[in-house]
């Protein structure tokens, strides 16, 4: 039975961007580049890190997106998703998206 959790989770932004490093000079450190933001669209499928495919995104609402994985669905925040060289990327596996998605219901 396929079903929708939302989730705004932290962990899906990881190794989306670096975080700036702290420097010895007393000048302020130039903050790290982030990665670019997702412009993603209903119908377009979301990768992960590795160029693997996640799921699909079905809607996009003001600044979220739902993704289904198939089995699952979850609304993430666009901020999430960075743009990849296949498409919208995300900081999660399918496995790990569905995992959390599971434990969300809990």
């Amino acid at each position: 039975m396929k079903t929708t959790a939302t989730a705004f989770l932290s962990i899906l932004a990881i190794g989306m961007a670096a975080p700036a490093i702290a420097q010895q000079d007393p000048a302020p450190a130039p903050a790290a580049p982030a990665a670019q933001a997702a412009a993603a669209k209903a119908g377009d499928t979301v990768y992960d890190t590795a160029g693997e495919v996640v799921g699909t995104v079905e809607s996009i609402n003001g600044q979220t997106a739902v993704i289904s994985t198939g089995t699952n669905k979850a609304t993430v925040p666009l901020s999430a998703l960075a743009s990849g060289s296949k498409g919208p990327m995300i900081g999660m596996t399918k496995a790990q998206l569905d995992a959390a998605i599971q434990s969300a219901r809990k």
